[in-house]
């Protein structure tokens, strides 16, 4: 196998990760009590710890680069406060929709990007671009209303919920860009995903939680914890390595993909055949986008830890 098949299924199963972590935070948060916080508490801790412990195994003293300054203090935060916010609407989406809806919604975050660069740094939209970008806005349309405009398919709480996880998830990639560039991605991501879980855990006392704890609840939580976040981060960041950003972005389409077919599979969540078009319409549009134009930044960007789009993270 070639270098770029490798990376090309590297990502693509890292991708796969993503989309069944939904689907095993759905089980958890519908059917064993969790809440949206527990789920991000336990295991940021978890795999937080053990990437730093990584970083202090292979740089020793250097591990702590990040707080050598004041500025990489900030980022630090900065960073954190972004991952929580995408993990928080990503969970919250799944809990009063599900893993698909939230997946698919996860996945307009270069759609978000590219409207923050029109808006903030005032550049000019290309044809492809807008295409895109009405091409989205009407599989939103379709993944929400299923085809009929007489009542929604979600909840308010969760179709907000969803939009917000697009746009927490273009902060996500957005704002830590220059913190990432000095202390490198992953130590920055590291310490981000470590303090995420401390955070989170400061407001969300998950030992005093009614959780059920059972075989299945732990084996779903063990998934979450060691596929749908450590396998599929490092995963991704090495397809980054030895693929061009646009391929790997691509590759994350099969997140939501994954996502439905898996909830269809499990957990019995049914898909008309007006939300399966949206849904790819909304794919078709971000794949087409993340094909290299006058923004090559666009492409550049991926859930890093998926707090799972995440990226999550649309890891």
């Amino acid at each position: 196998m070639n270098k770029t098949l490798k990376g090309m299924a590297m990502a693509g199963l890292a991708a796969v990760f993503w989309g069944s972590m939904g689907v095993a935070g759905q089980y958890l948060l519908q059917n064993c009590h969790f809440t949206p916080m527990d789920l991000i508490s336990i295991r940021m801790l978890l795999a937080g710890s053990i990437f730093v412990g990584i970083e202090f195994f292979l740089l020793k003293k250097g591990a702590l680069k990040v707080f050598e300054t004041k500025q990489n203090i900030i980022d630090l935060i900065i960073y954190t406060l972004t991952i929580i916010g995408t993990q928080l609407t990503f969970f919250v989406c799944i809990q009063y929709a599900n893993a698909p809806f939230a997946a698919v919604l996860t996945a307009t975050v270069p759609l978000w990007i590219m409207i923050f660069m029109v808006v903030f740094q005032h550049k000019r939209l290309t044809v492809k671009e807008v295409f895109c970008g009405l091409v989205a806005v009407a599989g939103v349309v379709l993944v929400v209303t299923g085809g009929s405009f007489k009542n929604f398919n979600v909840s308010g709480i969760g179709f907000w919920a969803g939009i917000g996880s697009g746009i927490t998830g273009a902060f996500y990639v957005l704002l830590p860009q220059k913190f990432i560039a000095r202390v490198g991605s992953g130590l920055a991501t590291s310490w981000a995903l470590l303090l995420t879980g401390v955070t989170v855990t400061l407001f969300s006392h998950f030992w005093n939680e009614p959780l059920d704890w059972t075989v299945y609840s732990i084996l779903a939580y063990a998934f979450i914890v060691l596929f749908g976040t450590i396998a599929a981060f490092w995963l991704f960041q090495a397809a980054a390595e030895i693929i061009p950003a646009d391929i790997a972005g691509m590759m994350e389409t099969f997140d939501p993909v994954a996502a439905t077919l898996l909830s269809m599979i499990f957990l019995g969540v049914s898909v008309n055949s007006w939300e399966c078009i949206g849904g790819a319409s909304i794919l078709g549009a971000v794949a087409f986008l993340a094909v290299p134009s006058k923004h090559p930044f666009l492409i550049h960007y991926s859930r890093k830890a998926r707090a799972s789009f995440s990226q999550t993270d649309k890891d």
